[in-house]
């Protein structure tokens, strides 16, 4: 089991990488991406008709598995795609780590109050732990199409939350994860090529770089990996497989630096060691919050107004 979630870090951490190749070979971001999980969803689904005989969704739980395809598939990979243009890898790997901080800013504007004064916490040493991370790196040539990379990415993460709400919801009233996993990644890859035909122009460009990179990103990425967290989901529960947003971020800062020779810099290991520090204290809140009243039995973690944060 453990070999499978160490190949599964491995894997998550070095798709970033190889975005950044098909990319810069000149792979037109959301085509790139739209063919990729368009591919892989009907690779999955043929799959799951074959060996389960069943890939249909219920007339009531269309709707959200729609959502679940554009938003965490077509949006949040069509905007790490397009970002990857003007920075990164390892920067857009850290970016896309911080999903866990996204879900607690959704959560507290939903009125959630759990736990608040740790996850507040969480959230600020992460805040100041990109600035450590990106700000430096994108010393080294900023320009505006790089911030604004940053904050599409973020933004993006924002609707990712909300695409794993539903998910989480569809998920609990019994639908096969693969099943959903198929469709998301068909619904949102098709919503990307048909974006991409909108926005991108016309153009071919198939080459080795572009193709393998495609072709890694269809069979490790998005089949080998996403196939890996849901059979650990299903051995283990998802606490372990959802820790692979502390350890794929490590691994995509050296990649990055080995192959394309990223920024890499004692800047980058305070900032991510900051961000996966916070991301830990948003996600185990109440664990933490445990531990300390245990310690300071007098002290108060979690704040008493609704107007903590």
């Amino acid at each position: 089991m453990y070999f499978v979630y160490g190949l599964m870090c491995l894997i998550f951490g070095t798709t970033f990488l190889a975005i950044k190749i098909g990319i810069e070979a000149g792979a037109p971001p959301f085509l790139f991406a739209g063919m990729r999980f368009f591919v892989a969803g009907v690779i999955v689904l043929v799959a799951v008709k074959l060996t389960q005989g069943e890939i249909s969704v219920k007339a009531g739980k269309r709707t959200d598995v729609f959502l679940v395809g554009i938003f965490m598939t077509g949006t949040m990979f069509g905007c790490l795609y397009w970002g990857e243009r003007y920075i990164s890898s390892s920067i857009a790997a850290l970016l896309a780590a911080t999903t866990p901080i996204m879900i607690g800013i959704v959560e507290w504007l939903q009125g959630s109050r759990e736990s608040m004064g740790i996850k507040a916490c969480g959230l600020l040493i992460s805040f100041v732990g990109v600035a450590f991370a990106v700000l430096p790196a994108l010393g080294v040539e900023v320009t505006k199409e790089a911030l604004l990379a940053v904050f599409v990415i973020l933004a993006a993460e924002v609707g990712c939350v909300f695409g794993t709400m539903t998910a989480k919801r569809v998920l609990s009233t019994g639908l096969n994860p693969f099943v959903l996993n198929g469709w998301q990644m068909l619904i949102g890859g098709t919503a990307l090529i048909l974006f991409s035909l909108v926005t991108e122009p016309a153009k071919e460009v198939i080459n080795y770089h572009v193709f393998w990179s495609w072709a890694y990103l269809v069979v490790f990425g998005s089949l080998a990996g996403h196939g890996s967290y849901y059979w650990l989901v299903h051995r283990a529960g998802p606490l372990l497989p959802s820790t692979w947003t502390y350890i794929s971020p490590v691994i995509a800062q050296f990649v990055g630096f080995y192959v394309l020779a990223e920024y890499l810099s004692g800047y980058s290991f305070i900032g991510l060691s900051l961000v996966l520090g916070g991301v830990f204290l948003v996600s185990k809140a109440a664990i933490v919050e445990a531990w300390l009243k245990k310690q300071f039995p007098r002290a108060s973690y979690n704040g008493n107004t609704s107007d903590d944060f």
